[in-house]
């Protein structure tokens, strides 16, 4: 078993690895005390989304899914799960994947949380099949966003499950990597170093690189030089070059 960036791995037979990631959210939702107002199907939906892109980007495939609710079944924990599902449909996967939980049923709640695991597996001659190389560039795709401004955004500049896999589909994106809370610049420094590289980073990139990307609203990419052209006129949301890999 060993940490890989943000997901857990398991060697369970001689050709397959289990890949493990897990995202919370607390204090987010429609309940008396939430600090962020929105419904609980918003809630499930970016929650699973966190942990989702991180196992994709891995190039796992989900398996199993676990949401552990504090909040009740009827009607918050029923709309978190309509959230995780929504998430789950650009994956085509519904009947393949299978989704259990707990909710909190004693004890009255009056601030929404939710934690979410998702188990994965990988065929071991596949894994790290993408990665960084020298002279690549280091591009960030969507913009840095958290709490209210994720959902003002309504994903007109932000990564979503279907962004992503448009980008694992394509041949010249040698490394990807979803940004959270730590900011681009952390995620920069972490493809660098599990790829055995070094960076510089372009100082006027025009995106701030030490922001919150709340649940994961970009994602950086490691890309041929001579791509950077094709890839900007393929997304749909911003791409910024931000530096090389050296």
């Amino acid at each position: 078993m060993f940490k890989f960036r943000d997901v857990t791995v398991v060697d369970i037979t001689p050709e397959y690895r289990m890949v493990i990631s897990c995202d919370s959210s607390g204090g987010i939702g429609n309940k008396e005390n939430d600090i962020i107002k929105t419904d609980p199907e918003t809630v499930g939906y970016f929650a699973t989304q966190v942990a989702l892109m991180e196992l994709l980007s891995t190039g796992a495939i989900p398996i199993t899914i676990v949401n552990t609710l504090g909040v009740e079944m009827d009607k918050t924990g029923q709309q978190i799960m309509k959230g995780i599902k929504k998430a789950l449909k650009p994956l085509k996967l519904e009947d393949d994947i299978v989704i259990t939980g707990s909710t909190e049923e004693n004890i009255p709640v009056c601030q929404t949380s939710m934690g979410i695991t998702i188990i994965g597996k990988i065929e071991k001659n596949k894994w790290r099949q993408r990665k960084a190389k020298k002279r690549d560039l280091i591009v960030a795709i969507g913009i840095p966003k958290v709490g209210n401004e994720v959902l003002d955004d309504n994903e007109k500049k932000t990564m979503t499950i279907s962004i992503l896999i448009d980008l694992l589909k394509k041949s010249y994106i040698n490394d990807i990597l979803p940004v959270g809370s730590k900011g681009i610049a952390y995620e920069i420094e972490e493809m660098a170093s599990t790829s055995d590289l070094n960076c510089n980073i372009y100082d006027k990139a025009g995106i701030d690189l030490y922001k919150s990307a709340g649940p994961a609203t970009c994602v950086i990419v490691a890309i041929d030089r001579e791509d950077y052209e094709d890839l900007k006129k393929s997304m749909p949301i911003p791409v910024n070059f931000i530096g090389i890999f050296k």
